[in-house]
């Protein structure tokens, strides 16, 4: 663990900066964003192969769903509320900046009928939310007004439901662990004080969640009162470069939210039933996610997400052209070229500084030898190699 803060990282790395007259919102530069998408594309291609179909809900709600939900009356401090002065004024503003993307999934599921047959139905999206944190509580990426949250919402059968939070839990596992994340802490949460739902239903919920976390051998410790007002829910939790503790994924089970919205589907009776809805976020919020993953590698990404995986360095202006002819030879892999009229012992330091995988110097005796002289990241000068070795590192990272 680094014991580096992100925001330091982000500014050495040009990854991102904040806006200090709107706190809360981040600006992505050009390789922050790069991450950003390739973090979210490596996620979004795991959950095509798992059955989901990606949405996209709309930014704005209305206020009338978020009261048939509950949303309302717990998230009514945090909610960023629309209309022109007048509507403003008067209170007669009836929409809001979405707080979440359960309600606008299940506005979806809601467009057709499904039957028995179909479930599960597994909905995923990257939703951007609002909300408004408290001025003490933005915190660079670790808590932000506007989140970018891995969303899903799996619409399934009460006999299927063991089935799939052992799926997701192994999934998160999963993707922690290609992460490099290995501390990571288990809470279950149980129903807080001012929840929605009855005593059954609850009872359900948290006896599904124990039972799946029993089944997948994982030690958790139970956070009674926690869980979320719709449901009881299981967070995984890792540690920041100052040991603190922060929730990334979560998995919630929801008896309730399905029949407050009126979302059905046909059972085998040819009855109208209402689904079981498991909310889950296995990034958490990508801000956070980047956050924490910055902090844990001290800014050494993992190889499959960093924004530039090669960096090719000519030791003067005339090694250029065949430093191109190297990147040209690199496919699928990304490689710039330090063009920079400085030493190469400069450049190195620079690249070592941004945290680059790979480091390829090019001179006189790389262009007569048809070799190139490697760096790693974690190893230092491998010596002169064949560029298919350096192919076959790639391949295998």
């Amino acid at each position: 663990m680094s014991n580096v803060d992100h925001k330091e990282l982000g500014r050495i790395l040009d990854l991102f900066s904040f806006n200090r007259k709107v706190p809360g919102t981040v600006y992505w530069h050009p390789k922050g964003a790069l991450l950003y998408d390739l973090i979210v594309n490596d996620l979004k291609r795991d959950l095509a192969k798992q059955g989901y179909k990606d949405l996209k809900t709309a930014p704005i709600i209305d206020l009338e769903t978020l009261k048939a939900s509950g949303h309302y009356d717990n998230y009514r401090e945090k909610l960023f509320f629309t209309g022109n002065e007048k509507e403003m004024k008067e209170n007669k503003v009836d929409w809001c900046l979405k707080p979440m993307s359960c309600p606008g999934s299940i506005k979806i599921f809601n467009e057709e009928m499904h039957s028995y047959k179909d479930l599960p139905v597994k909905y995923s999206e990257l939703g951007i939310v609002f909300r408004y944190e408290q001025p003490g509580e933005v915190n660079g990426l670790l808590r932000t007004r506007v989140i970018s949250q891995d969303d899903a919402h799996v619409y399934c059968h009460e006999d299927k439901v063991e089935e799939e939070l052992l799926e997701l839990i192994d999934f998160v596992r999963k993707l922690y662990e290609k992460y490099g994340f290995k501390e990571v802490r288990v809470e279950l949460s149980t129903r807080p004080e001012k929840s929605i739902g009855t005593d059954e239903q609850w009872q359900k919920a948290e006896t599904g969640l124990e039972t799946a976390l029993k089944d997948a051998k994982i030690e958790y410790k139970e956070n009674k009162g926690d869980g979320a007002f719709y449901g009881p829910k299981i967070d995984f939790h890792v540690k920041d470069s100052q040991d603190r503790s922060w929730q990334m994924g979560t998995i919630q089970l929801d008896f309730s939210t399905a029949e407050r919205l009126d979302a059905n589907y046909i059972d085998e009776k040819g009855e109208k039933k209402h689904p079981v809805l498991i909310h889950r976020a296995i990034l958490g919020s990508v801000e956070r996610f980047v956050a924490v993953l910055l902090e844990s590698t001290g800014g050494a990404l993992p190889v499959f997400v960093s924004p530039i995986q090669v960096l090719i360095l000519p030791v003067s202006e005339k090694h250029i052209d065949h430093a191109k002819k190297v990147a040209e030879e690199l496919k699928n892999i990304r490689v710039e070229i330090d063009k920079r009229n400085e030493s190469v012992g400069r450049k190195i330091r620079d690249a070592e500084l941004q945290k680059v995988p790979y480091i390829i110097v090019v001179g006189n005796k790389e262009i007569e030898s048809g070799k190139i002289a490697l760096r790693e990241r974690s190893k230092g000068d491998l010596g002169q190699k064949e560029l298919s070795e350096l192919k076959e590192m790639l391949t295998l990272r």
